[in-house]
């Protein structure tokens, strides 16, 4: 049994007083919903019967949560931040390979460059270091004017913070320590940061390509 564009309606306007704006999900949970409602009626329940009983499924799904791979600052409904999990999962690991294998790694060697060299690696890393803080910058910028909320623009939000993998190398200054050793801080930073910088750019252009996708819908 199809529902009427009248029924439809007052679907959509339960899932709006939910709260259910991010739109890689609204067309999809109304349609699971409309799928369970239509499922109920054909055993005889009436819309409103089948309409209550359907919400009372779907309400779990919109309770507020937090994840242990964002923090407890960044809290969302539940079927936001499952779905945030698993899309971030492997990027977190990432995260920290690239931040924990270059500190094993130079604390157990002893690397030496001539002044010449360590000027020209130095102002490399640093000039790569503001180039990808900028990129940043500019991800924040252009999501936050965006008026469109997605699963991914979610993701971003819990990574701006991770900036600091990208400041402190600059305020630093040096990839070598005061003994003229290589310092590991600074390399597990500027590493980690580049990470960073990559997952706000892959994400970014999915929130991007979401918008695309549902901008005529």
């Amino acid at each position: 049994m199809e529902l009427t564009t009248t029924q439809i309606a007052i679907i959509e306007n339960y899932l709006k007083n939910r709260k259910v704006d991010y739109i890689d999900l609204k067309l999809e949970i109304l349609d699971h919903m409309i799928s369970d409602i239509e499922q109920l009626m054909s055993k005889n329940h009436t819309f409103e019967n089948a309409l209550k009983m359907t919400t009372i499924k779907w309400e779990r799904h919109f309770e507020q949560r937090s994840s242990f791979y964002f923090g407890m600052l960044y809290s969302e409904s539940k079927i936001v931040v499952n779905k945030a999990v698993k899309e971030f999962r492997p990027f977190y690991f990432l995260y920290l390979a690239a931040y924990l294998l270059p500190m094993f790694f130079l604390k157990n060697s002893s690397i030496s460059f001539q002044k010449q060299e360590a000027n020209l690696i130095n102002n490399l890393l640093l000039s790569v270091t503001f180039l990808a803080l900028i990129y940043i910058i500019y991800i924040i910028v252009k999501t936050q004017l965006s008026k469109q909320k997605s699963t991914y623009r979610f993701i971003l939000k819990t990574q701006y913070i991770a900036v600091v993998f990208l400041i402190i190398p600059l305020l630093l200054g040096s990839f070598l320590d005061h003994k003229g050793q290589i310092s590991s801080i600074f390399i597990s930073f500027i590493s980690a940061g580049l990470i960073v910088t990559y997952i706000c750019h892959h994400f970014y252009k999915k929130h991007q390509a979401v918008i695309e996708k549902f901008k005529n819908v």
